[in-house]
């Protein structure tokens, strides 16, 4: 049975304010991000917490590992407080659009074919920044399925102070490629990313 992907992303507050601050990070020319945490509800995904990438975590200019020890911490924490789970991770991009990337997809491929994590979809946020200075970048959100990947098609500036939640909804069906689309021509190199990293399957979001 086809799992139903929610059709809206709530950031809380909270989340956003550390998303917002910590992407500010990147002005030094590396990669920044962390977990997120919240629930998985029939109609919406609520992300409660955003992680830092925390002491340890390895930082570079095309590149971004968290700090597993101070993500499982914060991750218990959370629990703690409110019964909230590992839903996703965000992070920025430095030179590139804020989509999957390549390594990006191969690693969320990796965590949703863990039998032990159980995932049945997994949240991704993106942002990226041209102007470096990271004051209002643009944030994508992505829902990533085992054969596919939706895109929330809104991009929205997680400028200010960032006090508000938001809510990111999918307007439309998932953002899909598959061998063969021609729309891979208005976007070869994203479709192409996703040809390799598996065989999609259209219309299941």
């Amino acid at each position: 049975m086809t799992t139903s992907i929610p059709r809206k992303i709530t950031l809380t507050a909270p989340a956003m304010s550390v998303i917002a601050d910590e992407a500010r990070a990147s002005t030094d020319g590396t990669e920044t991000g962390g977990i997120l945490l919240g629930t998985m509800e029939p109609d919406a995904i609520i992300v409660r917490h955003a992680g830092r990438p925390g002491p340890r975590a390895i930082r570079r200019p095309d590149f971004f590992q968290r700090d597993l020890q101070h993500a499982r911490s914060f991750a218990d924490q959370a629990f703690a407080l409110d019964h909230s789970i590992w839903i996703g991770e965000w992070h920025t991009h430095l030179h590139a659009s804020p989509r999957p990337s390549t390594r990006d997809l191969v690693t969320y491929q990796t965590l949703l074919s863990d039998p032990e994590l159980a995932f049945d979809y997994f949240v991704a946020i993106i942002l990226a920044d041209n102007t470096n200075d990271w004051h209002t970048p643009q944030l994508t959100a992505w829902i990533v399925a085992p054969t596919h990947v939706c895109a929330i098609l809104t991009h929205r500036t997680p400028g200010g102070e960032a006090k508000e939640q938001m809510t990111i909804t999918r307007s439309g069906g998932c953002d899909r490629t598959s061998e063969g689309d021609p729309r891979q021509a208005s976007d070869d190199g994203f479709a192409r990313t996703l040809s390799e990293w598996t065989q999609l399957v259209p219309g299941q979001c």
